[in-house]
């Protein structure tokens, strides 16, 4: 019987080999993707509808997902921590990663930690050349915005002094190729006015980094082409953890 963990990880590898055959063609990245279909979580939707401000009826995540494989993220959606090592661990071995950067994040540690070897983890920090050098970085992602697929990055304030404990490290999410994210379904909110409030009620209570990241790295720059990965990931992967 199939279970769980042999869906999640068939709907990654499927992802992500499609991702890989649609970038090859174009040359600029991979095609939108939805790497796991949901495997439960209702009381997670609750949660996050409540924390957006809307009536339980609604589907943030759904909203979400969609929303970032529009502009070529792909997410992936587990009910346990242990899942969120399972899609990391087929991503690393799907994409032959060899270098890998997390956070100082308590959760992303916990998730590497159940990741079978096979890959170097750097110090997230070392130097930024060698973090240049990693293939894969992965961080939390502080909120994601459902109208957009976006994803809010906060950072500098480890003791908590502004407000909410945050990262020290936000390399590890713009330098490596390939970045994944860990997104509690809580933390997803439905517009960008809701999260700019959640990110910061306060002027003197900012974090004093916050990122905001709709898919992959990508500018028009060059001759009006659209071109990924420029000045930043050229991959984005989503781990949205619906029991959280």
């Amino acid at each position: 019987m199939e279970t769980d963990r042999d869906r999640i990880l068939a709907d990654v590898r499927r992802a992500l080999a499609s991702a890989r055959t649609e970038g090859k063609r174009r040359g600029h990245g991979p095609a939108p993707a939805t790497a796991a279909r949901s495997v439960g979580g209702d009381s997670a939707r609750e949660s996050a509808a409540t924390h957006a401000g809307e009536s339980t009826d609604a589907d943030p995540i759904t909203d979400f997902q969609s929303a970032l494989d529009a502009v070529q993220g792909v997410c992936h959606r587990v009910t346990s921590d242990s899942g969120a090592a399972e899609v990391l661990q087929a991503i690393i071995s799907d994409l032959g990663v060899r270098r890998v950067v997390r956070s100082d994040d308590e959760l992303v540690i916990d998730v590497v930690e159940e990741v079978v070897g096979g890959f170097e983890l750097l110090d997230p920090d070392g130097d930024r050349s060698a973090l240049l050098e990693c293939d894969l970085g992965i961080s939390r992602a502080t909120l994601g915005v459902a109208e957009h697929g976006t994803i809010v990055m906060t950072s500098g304030d480890a003791a908590g002094d502004r407000g909410r404990t945050t990262e020290r490290q936000r390399l590890v999410a713009l330098l490596p190729e390939t970045h994944v994210a860990l997104l509690a379904a809580s933390d997803i909110v439905s517009t960008w006015d809701l999260a700019l409030e959640a990110a910061g009620p306060e002027r003197s209570r900012l974090a004093p980094t916050i990122t905001f990241a709709t898919g992959p790295s990508r500018t028009a720059d060059i001759e009006l082409e659209l071109v990924l990965g420029v000045h930043g990931p050229r991959h984005q992967h989503v781990v949205v953890l619906e029991h959280r």
